[in-house]
């Protein structure tokens, strides 16, 4: 299957759940069957298409080069031609489609293209082993969820471009340097300097990982919505030592339907294990309950306002005051001051996300956390 549909991140599993809900039909209109990849031009655009046929049917899918956005495909292959046509929303041919015809097979393709009344020559040749061969589609977090398999994506793979935005900055003793994708405006960082060289490189490769994924979904997101892809990516609370590397996302993303989404979830990437860490891997066997218990009850201490179970609802507008906010589930970001906590809320709480008071300083879980975490949380403190 092309492009990419879900991110492997638990953290913000629901997220990729509401992407995949609008992707859930069109999923099904993609390639199958022995795919057949090609490059070339229509007219004077530069374009990249792939099709495959089962019988008399045909089906696939096109872009740009200047776009990168999927255009769906369906039709025929009769008496040596391939026609196919473009789909609606729906996965139903268009009312006014978009339509290839070729001669096939060959190893070059040539046929028309037409739309409105208007039609441009088509000349397409098989992909090359310079388009689909980006150093990235190498990555081994791409290569191990198997993000970068068809070979269209390998080829928006190899034409994701960063620009630089903003300065160097420093991150208890690393330099940091900030990144925008072009096209889709996905920005992180990447790490110049201040960790040890291996560690320096794994981490950078699992931060294209993190950027070139957030690329994909955003062009499949527009590639099947009627309304484009808006999807902002922004990143904070980073902290940086040799052992670990962390910070907390806001997203706000739009593929269509009523409601945009919004996600608030942290990142907390161990160098050493090459993992991302869950509340079972720093916290003690047993001591869940525990936990619980004590980030609750300091934080209804430092927050009064928002715990008093004596004022009404509609002051309450979050319902902090529920204790099913607050458990081992509870996304979370490691931080220099603490744990910060990033509970999760529908859309239309999406003011409720991120509280900046939901941070418990490690002192205060000494007892719960693991003796070698707690050690390696200290050093994280700038």
């Amino acid at each position: 299957m092309p492009g990419l549909t879900t991110l492997s991140l638990k953290s913000h599993f629901k997220r990729k759940l509401l992407l995949c809900f609008c992707f859930l039909f069109l999923s099904s209109v993609r390639v199958c069957g022995q795919a057949h990849s090609y490059s070339g031009m229509i007219g004077k655009y530069p374009i990249y298409l792939q099709f495959s046929v089962s019988g008399s049917h045909a089906e696939g899918y096109y872009f740009y080069k200047n776009k990168l956005v999927d255009i769906s495909l369906t039709g025929s292959y009769k008496a040596g031609v391939v026609t196919l046509n473009s789909r609606d929303f729906y996965g139903e041919i268009a009312e006014n489609p978009e339509i290839f015809k070729f001669k096939w097979p060959n190893q070059a393709l040539e046929g028309t293209w037409s739309h409105n009344g208007k039609s441009l020559p088509v000349k397409l040749a098989a992909l090359t082993t310079k388009e689909t061969g980006s150093p990235k589609c190498s990555n081994p977090y791409l290569v191990k969820e198997g993000h970068a398999d068809n070979d269209l994506t390998k080829v928006k793979i190899g034409l994701f471009k960063l620009k630089q935005d903003g300065p160097v900055r420093t991150v208890n003793q690393v330099k940091i340097r900030p990144f925008t994708e072009v096209l889709t405006g996905i920005s992180l960082f990447r790490i110049d300097s201040g960790l040890v060289a291996e560690k320096q490189k794994d981490a950078n490769l699992y931060l294209e990982y993190l950027q070139l994924t957030e690329f994909l979904t955003s062009l499949e997101c527009a590639s099947y919505s009627n309304y484009g892809s808006d999807l902002n990516y922004s990143f904070s609370n980073l902290a940086i030592s040799n052992d670990l590397l962390c910070f907390s996302v806001f997203e706000v993303f739009y593929c269509g339907g009523a409601h945009p989404g919004e996600s608030s979830y942290g990142i907390n990437y161990h160098l050493n294990t090459h993992q991302k860490i869950e509340s079972e891997d720093y916290l003690l066997p047993g001591k869940e309950a525990e936990f619980e218990e004590r980030i609750y009850k300091y934080l209804s201490k430092e927050n009064p306002g928002e715990f008093d179970e004596d004022t009404p609802d509609d002051v309450l507008e979050c319902g902090y005051n529920d204790q099913e906010l607050w458990t081992t589930d509870c996304n979370f970001v490691f931080t220099s001051e603490g744990i910060r906590l990033l509970p999760l809320f529908p859309h239309y709480k999406a003011p409720c996300l991120d509280p900046e008071w939901a941070v418990i300083p490690y002192s205060e879980l000494k007892s719960v956390i693991k003796p070698e975490y707690y050690s390696k949380l200290m050093k994280l403190k700038q």
